[in-house]
């Protein structure tokens, strides 16, 4: 993995190949995450379940969290050094855990804040979301954040959000929709994602995906906004990809109508989101 991690930077002309890979992932796309975020009111309790959950999923890395004073550091530590500088895949750890943290305590995030421990700094750009990069060892990459930010409240739980807020941790996170969404994510470019398309996909009856969809408080409308907001919000802020681009990524063959339809979701346009973050 570390080899093709690197081989695809090279051929792809990529310096920074792992994080972009991994800031356009939905972290609820793994179930240990998206079980941990049914399950938690906080955001420390919701790091913990997931440590919990993926012990039992994955072996080849162990997590971690620790708390010292008014500051907490989450780590990926792997079990087995490969022998190979893992650059691409601590930038794509990396860009994961940021997205889980920054969604996770939502308006509190300050990047400024927040330092990114990585084998090799120089494959996390210099300007990703505000986050300070520090070396470490090739073990693994970690993350540190103030510690008040793990007694917050989940989005989405305590914080009154409502039901049209999206957010990687508010989202309905049953089985069935966790499944839909990892199904769609390689179709989101799609400009033709009907419900018979999707139904198609997932290898379904349209009535029952929709009955299915309906009796967990969702429509298909909500999953595919919720899917399209994370890769568009994810994509602005982990690349410098023109608006145009980023509107064809998630199905929008009109850059305008992309542009409105995010207004309408955050609130303001792409470029004041990118300029903003």
């Amino acid at each position: 993995m570390y080899s093709l991690a690197e081989n695809l930077s090279i051929l792809s002309g990529d310096p920074y190949f792992g994080v972009h890979v991994g800031s356009q992932l939905d972290p609820l796309s793994w179930s240990p995450l998206a079980t941990a975020a049914e399950s938690s009111s906080t955001v420390g309790e919701f790091l913990l379940r997931f440590m919990e959950n993926a012990n039992h999923d994955e072996n080849s890395v162990i997590y971690s969290l620790s708390s010292v004073g008014s500051r907490s550091t989450f780590y990926e530590r792997r079990v087995t050094d490969g022998g190979l500088t893992p650059r691409h895949n601590d930038g794509f750890t990396i860009a994961f855990l940021v997205t889980l943290i920054r969604r996770s305590v939502g308006e509190l995030w300050d990047g400024a804040r927040v330092t990114a421990n990585v084998c090799d700094p120089a494959a996390v750009p210099e300007v990703y979301l505000g986050v300070r990069t520090a070396i470490t060892d090739t073990l693994g990459p970690s993350i540190s954040f103030p510690t008040n930010w793990l007694i917050q409240p989940l989005p989405g739980r305590n914080l009154g959000v409502t039901k049209e807020s999206v957010s990687a941790v508010s989202p309905p996170s049953r089985t069935f929709i966790n499944a839909l969404h990892v199904t769609l994510q390689p179709h989101i470019h799609e400009f033709d994602l009907s419900a018979h398309r999707v139904a198609e996909i997932c290898g379904l009856n349209k009535r029952t995906m929709a009955r299915r969809l309906q009796t967990r408080g969702t429509s298909l409308r909500k999953e595919l906004k919720r899917l399209r907001m994370s890769r568009a919000e994810a994509t602005l802020l982990g690349t410098n990809l023109p608006i145009s681009e980023v509107a064809l990524m998630i199905g929008y063959a009109n850059p305008t109508v992309f542009s409105r339809a995010f207004k309408r979701w955050t609130g303001v346009s792409p470029r004041q989101y990118r300029a903003k973050q």
